[in-house]
């Protein structure tokens, strides 16, 4: 099978998978942000912040670094993996003895008892964490999908299960340590057909592999900062109610293209790293994925934006319909930052994540005051608008700071890429806004939502299929290459 093949196949079994586990995450939240209150909620939303902040070091870019290495030998490996288990307890002590630091800091007692608990999961997580990777370096994400979809359906179920019964945010917490074990134990025991760690360790050997994990964990780091910055900033002046309040909305609008783009990014990375030095090849392939990120990612979120009214009121209800101007500027914070993340896929494979560390700690001297003085304005709102500024400045400068020096000149096709999924969406905008206009007020909420929804969708589609983009008539090809393959084969016309 060819490379472009293997990529396919994985981008679709990605693709499944990717959907199943935001679908369960995105039920889990709607039927909690329901089931209990507003405040539990917000120190939830708060501790799972801090939690993907110790995921982010516990890891130190170890994954990644094996999948962006050609050549990767046993004794490397069975080093990497004893390195990943020492950082992982390293974590998991700090992140226990500090916690209570941790919620006084963010003005949350409750956090404390919610942070010492999600601290076991660092005891257990790398031990699944290098035989992920290796599946992923051999494109096997038809492994992968059908194991995170299985263990996040667990986890749901868990945590709905604990909810019923206790309805408090530590329900939560229960299923995400239910599911990282059954998830550690499933990759670790198929990892094992691939190779088996001894007991070897040998520092010098992955001195390489440390020092690009290094800059990946620190570029992350300050990435973290940068996105999270707004829950410590709420935290501390407005509490719990309106920080949770402003992580709903953040997870409906900006979380989801984080979650949707690795189907493209988190298979085009090997993809990327196995043709590094081809740089014309390298060069028109980040372009089409960059276009590809857009037509995914601006009709659903410019979408959300015009239905945000209904779709706050269906599915949160009406404790949370302070949210909707929220959500409606961080749907387009979502749109830029979904357009920036395939550049690390680009770094990361040409081993230039030094670029995107630096500029990321540029980007912090403009998110901090501008979140801060954002919630000293307008609170929930005035954070969103602030966040929604430098991301703006951070998409105009990306081209110059980050691909420019990978890529070369090439402007042309950087706004090319951005402008085709623009392009494409705007019939579908006006048509749901005149829909919102012919529609008569006292129709149901769900009605409301459910027609608007269904006529963005046809007319997008009806869009895309007039479509004479060179792209467009790409990605029908390898849509439809499968089904007509499989009726010439059977000797149907």
């Amino acid at each position: 099978m060819s490379l472009r093949e293997k990529t396919v196949k994985g981008a679709k079994w990605s693709a499944m998978s990717t959907f199943i586990v935001i679908g369960l995450s995105f039920l889990q939240m709607t039927l909690l942000a329901r089931m209990i209150d507003s405040h539990e909620f917000g120190l939830l939303t708060i501790a799972m912040v801090v939690i993907a902040l110790a995921d982010t070091i516990s890891d130190f870019g170890i994954s990644n670094s094996i999948i962006q290495k050609k050549d990767i030998t046993e004794i490397q490996l069975t080093t990497l993996y004893w390195l990943n288990v020492c950082i992982g307890i390293t974590v998991s002590v700090l992140t226990f003895s500090l916690s209570g630091t941790i919620a006084d800091a963010l003005h949350s007692p409750g956090l404390e008892t919610l942070v010492k608990v999600l601290a076991l999961a660092f005891l257990v997580i790398p031990h699944g964490q290098q035989f992920r990777a290796l599946m992923q370096k051999e494109l096997e994400f038809n492994t992968i999908g059908k194991v995170e979809s299985f263990c996040s359906l667990v986890g749901f179920v868990s945590t709905l299960t604990v909810a019923h019964f206790y309805p408090f945010a530590m329900a939560a917490i229960v299923g995400y340590l239910i599911n990282a074990c059954v998830r550690t134990f499933s990759f670790a025991y198929l990892g094992r057909n691939i190779y088996r760690p001894s007991f070897k360790f040998s520092l010098p050997t992955v001195k390489d592999n440390i020092k690009f994990g290094a800059f990946l964990t620190a570029d992350s780091l300050v990435n973290f900062i940068n996105t999270n910055i707004s829950t410590a900033v709420l935290a501390r002046t407005l509490g719990a109610v309106v920080t949770g309040g402003y992580n709903l909305a953040y997870n409906v609008a900006v979380m989801p293209p984080t979650r949707l783009n690795p189907i493209i990014t988190r298979v085009l990375f090997p993809a990327f790293a196995k043709i590094q030095d081809d740089q014309e090849k390298l060069r028109v392939n980040f372009y089409k994925l960059l276009s590809l990120v857009g037509i995914l990612n601006f009709p659903a979120l410019l979408g959300l934006a015009m239905v945000s009214d209904e779709f706050v009121r269906f599915a949160f209800g009406e404790k949370w319909i302070f949210i909707i101007p929220i959500l409606q500027v961080l749907c387009v914070v979502g749109i830029l930052r979904s357009i920036g993340n395939p550049i690390g896929s680009l770094l990361m494979a040409k081993g230039r994540i030094n670029l995107s560390f630096y500029f990321n700690v540029f980007k912090i001297f403009l998110f901090t005051p501008a979140l801060y003085f954002g919630a000293k304005w307008g609170g929930g709102l005035g954070v969103a608008i602030g966040f929604l500024c430098v991301q703006t400045l951070n998409t105009l400068l990306s081209y110059f700071v980050l691909i420019k020096p990978v890529l070369g000149k090439s402007y042309k096709e950087y706004v090319n890429s951005i402008w085709l999924p623009v392009k494409l969406t705007i019939p579908m905008l006006v048509g749901v806004y005149a829909l919102g206009l012919i529609i008569p007020a006292n129709f149901p909420v769900f009605v409301v939502l459910i027609s608007k929804i269904a006529f963005g969708v046809i007319v997008y589609g009806v869009t895309l299929s007039f479509s004479r983009n060179e792209l467009i008539f790409e990605i029908k090809q390898q849509l439809f290459k499968k089904s007509k393959f499989s009726r010439s084969a059977t000797g149907v016309k």
